[in-house]
């Protein structure tokens, strides 16, 4: 058996020590903006201050589980709950605990982490969450939002894309959150409904984007950005590789995208 060198462990020491502290250097960056009138106003401020930030998947996927704090690149799920986690740390503290602390608040199961299938993988159940916890308000029903209640099961029948779920205890733990989502009805607003409803949107507010896919909750997060009469959507572009605005208004840029199926709307509380 061939024993690591001492210097891989001292190299990759340092790597961890610099990332911590390019991490704490944006955050602290983000602190020092102005804050706006709403929490939703600030929190589009902050999102739009990452514009240009590289798209990177797979960041949260550490063993063993682990908080990640991470400013410098983002997936959409990370992009929105690093937003929201800023933008509630500058109304409280400005602390950089603080920060870490709303961030596994938004991103663990009752803010606890007892491993992977702690983290709230399904969007449906991250904002079930934020609502519970009074951050967010699901607005998605007074819009004229349907009321679904899809099969939730797709991580489980899926096991290939995720690594994680290589032991049967997880998947069960898994499947545990599955079948506790199914139970629950929801609301949404179809993609061939938003153009109707562009106009109650609002700055800042969260868009959930639901999925046409079998087993799916969500495909795809963002924040609604006025910009004369149109609502577009600011994001984490899987395509485009960065944070960026969309191209057209959001109900556009939905019907272009066959797995799209719809949206729910999340206004963020003051």
């Amino acid at each position: 058996m061939t024993k690591t060198p001492a210097i891989i462990f001292l190299l990759i020491g340092l790597f961890v020590k610099s990332l911590y502290a390019q991490t704490e250097a944006v955050f602290a960056e983000k602190m020092r903006l102005p804050p706006k009138a709403t929490h939703a106003e600030s929190a589009l401020h902050i999102a739009e201050s990452f514009l240009g930030k590289p798209y990177v998947a797979h960041t949260l996927e550490k063993t063993p589980e682990a908080l990640v704090c991470d400013l410098q690149t983002f997936d959409c799920y990370t992009f929105v709950e690093s937003v929201l986690a800023l933008m509630l740390t500058q109304k409280a503290s400005g602390r950089y605990d603080k920060y870490q602390n709303f961030l596994q608040k938004l991103r663990y199961r009752n803010g606890k982490i007892t491993g992977y299938s702690s983290r709230l993988h399904y969007f449906l159940e991250w904002k079930h969450q934020a609502v519970a916890q009074g951050w967010l308000v699901d607005v998605t029903e007074s819009l004229g939002g349907l009321k679904i209640q899809p099969t939730i099961q797709f991580m489980t029948t899926h096991r290939g894309f995720y690594p994680a779920l290589n032991d049967e205890k997880t998947v069960a733990e898994i499947q545990n959150v599955e079948k506790q989502l199914s139970q629950i009805p929801w609301f949404y607003i179809p993609k061939n409904k938003v153009a109707a409803i562009e106009s109650k949107l609002r700055d800042g507010d969260i868009i959930g984007i639901t999925s046409g896919i079998a087993g799916l909750d969500f495909n795809h997060e963002g924040f609604v950005v006025r910009k004369g009469a149109r609502a577009y959507f600011l994001h984490a572009s899987s395509d485009l590789k960065k944070v960026t605005f969309s191209v057209e208004p959001l109900a556009d840029y939905l019907a272009k995208i066959k797995k799209h199926s719809g949206v729910v709307v999340l206004r963020i509380n003051d």
